[in-house]
């Protein structure tokens, strides 16, 4: 049985940049945030988005930080740790639900293995993480399997090939840590309506990969984690 607790929660700093000035909008929550960077993109000629996902620590049989995520998420990510009287030598395995670096790069100032499926070493992206992560990677293999005991995990591909969702034990039932499988905004999938997208199908498969496994909580990787 493990707890669970919410280091960072996600947030989103879209901007604009006018001249010499850049312009920071005020919403930052998810997925309010990312509704307002698309009218900023149709107003605006020039604009970008810092995103931040949910940073998840897993204390139980292991101590586990899920999806530490973006590399300016380092110290606080630390520092939030410490908030809870854990210091990084503590954690016995980082596990991420896929390998884009808004959720790996905080991997930095944590240096315990890092679990990951080894179908995201054939992505494009992998590039760019992996002289952080060599020498202590546990890739998992296949379908399904476990992370550690009292932690399953499902590969459910659509927003990455190597994507996947950690079903946890806790003690408000399971919960299921997916990453961006489920979103920016969750609307479709609680209406389990394929996006119209070349990777909806498989994203609506992977939503009922999650569903099947009726978790009492989700906590996807960009909205607020959610009771279903």
């Amino acid at each position: 049985m493990y707890r669970l607790d919410v280091l960072i929660p996600t947030a989103r700093i879209a901007f604009a940049v006018r001249g010499d000035r850049v312009e920071v909008m005020p919403e930052h929550r998810s997925p309010e945030g990312y509704v307002a960077y698309q009218d900023l993109k149709a107003r605006e000629p020039v604009v970008g988005m810092t995103t931040f996902p949910n940073s998840v620590l897993l204390r139980g049989p292991k101590t586990i930080v899920v999806d530490p995520g973006l590399h300016l998420q380092n110290e606080p990510v630390v520092r939030a740790l410490a908030a809870r009287g854990v210091v990084p030598a503590d954690i016995d395995l980082i596990a991420l639900t896929h390998a884009h670096l808004d959720h790996a790069g905080a991997c930095a100032d944590l240096f315990a293995p890092v679990a990951l499926h080894a179908a995201e070493c054939d992505e494009p992206y992998w590039a760019a993480v992996v002289g952080m992560l060599a020498g202590r990677l546990r890739l998992l293999e296949g379908d399904e399997g476990e992370l550690v005991p009292g932690i399953a995990f499902v590969r459910t591909p659509g927003h990455s090939t190597g994507s996947v969702t950690f079903f946890v034990e806790t003690d408000d039932g399971t919960t299921a840590i997916c990453g961006d499988t489920v979103g920016p905004l969750r609307a479709d999938f609680d209406a389990m309506r394929a996006p119209d997208e070349a990777d909806g199908a498989q994203l609506l498969a992977s939503w009922q990969s999650i569903r099947a496994r009726r978790p009492a909580r989700v906590v996807p990787g960009h909205v607020p984690p959610f009771t279903l």
